[in-house]
């Protein structure tokens, strides 16, 4: 996930950005509270009242950090060296929005990243404001908390408490997806930037389970099964997509279109329940309403999975060698295209929004 806050910002200034009025200080302050906060990562396992538990996770995340970057290729930088603790309470908030009769997001546009279609708070309450505006302008918005983010290097950032309640393969998984965010970024491309730290992440955090616990081990066993289903919701997730897209971009009057609607958000998540049936599992997806900004929030997660799959296979399903590629990539005006055909693909998916 990266976050809309890029204290970066006072260094560039804020004119021409989008966002509401003293977003950006409030953000970066939010960030500087943050990082007042931080304690180092070696300190706290020297400490002996540490938990047995909460000791081993510590400690793979310094250990994910340096696989990540000595084996997968990915930046190193002060990142995950620290921790934070909450108190219990979510790190921070994204809010996104859309348009009720169209699957386009709002696109909010900052310094150094571009546009982005959601915006990140350290507040709560002032990101209730901000979604009640959003929804007086009749939009459809999606506000949720956030376990982890990048600052694409401009801060340290820090593992924060709530992280530690997951499992160990899951937070593996958010230390690569996010320091892939730190190593390959494409300005304006967010659903490219988060699908391909989905699949860095994912398989990533596979490998490096195996090296620790062994290919066979329970820890790989449910981490795999973890992300085989989110594969299948993924899957879901395009149909739901698609059939909205259709329905948008047909002839019919809004309200009819608006009526429409409900009835495939029925479908998914009955669709939902079938796939996934027992209810102590069931997410966000069956639990809220569903509209366009959070079915907008799934797909940008999966949509160019299937690409970044064909060109890990395409290079012997080498991810060092697949990170190399990507990070070249960069330096050219059509990174995409230019993946592609180094990997041997003769068409490639064109990512938006």
């Amino acid at each position: 996930m990266l976050v809309a806050l890029l204290g970066a910002a006072s260094l560039t200034g804020a004119a021409g950005c989008a966002a509401p009025s003293g977003y950006l200080a409030r953000q970066a302050w939010g960030q500087l509270k943050a990082m007042h906060r931080r304690e180092r990562i070696v300190d706290l396992l020297r400490r002996p009242g540490l938990s047995p538990e909460r000791r081993e996770k510590l400690a793979l995340v310094l250990y994910a950090r340096e696989y990540a970057h000595e084996v997968i290729g990915l930046r190193l930088t002060a990142s995950y060296t620290r921790f934070y603790d909450t108190g219990g309470r979510p790190l921070a908030y994204n809010l996104s929005a859309a348009p009720k009769d169209r699957l386009e997001p709002k696109v909010w546009r900052f310094p150094i990243v571009g546009g982005l279609p959601y915006l990140g708070f350290f507040d709560r309450a002032r990101a209730e404001r901000e979604r009640a505006v959003l929804e007086r302008e009749g939009l459809d918005t999606e506000l949720r908390p956030v376990p982890a983010f990048s600052s694409l290097g401009w801060f340290a950032d820090p593992v924060y408490s709530p992280l530690l309640e997951e499992e160990v393969g899951r937070i593996v998984e958010v230390v690569i997806h996010e320091t892939t965010h730190t190593t390959i970024f494409l300005r304006n491309q967010v659903a490219f930037n988060e699908s391909l730290a989905v699949f860095v992440g994912d398989q990533g955090s596979l490998n490096f389970l195996a090296r620790v616990y062994g290919p066979l081990s329970p820890e790989v066993r449910r981490h795999a099964a973890a992300i085989g289903r989110r594969r299948v919701f993924g899957e879901l997730v395009a149909e739901l997509y698609a059939r909205l897209e259709r329905l948008y971009a047909s002839p019919l009057p809004r309200e009819e279109k608006l009526r429409a609607r409900e009835r495939h958000f029925a479908w998914a998540q009955r669709r939902y329940r079938e796939l996934f049936p027992d209810p102590s599992t069931w997410g966000n997806f069956v639990r809220r309403p569903l509209n366009n900004a959070v079915v907008l929030n799934f797909g940008r997660y999966n949509q160019g999975l299937a690409f970044h799959t064909r060109v890990y296979r395409a290079l012997g399903r080498d991810l060092g060698r697949m990170v190399a590629l990507y990070r070249r990539a960069q330096r050219f005006a059509d990174p995409i295209a230019y993946v592609a055909r180094a990997a041997g693909l003769a068409g490639f998916i064109r990512q938006r929004m």
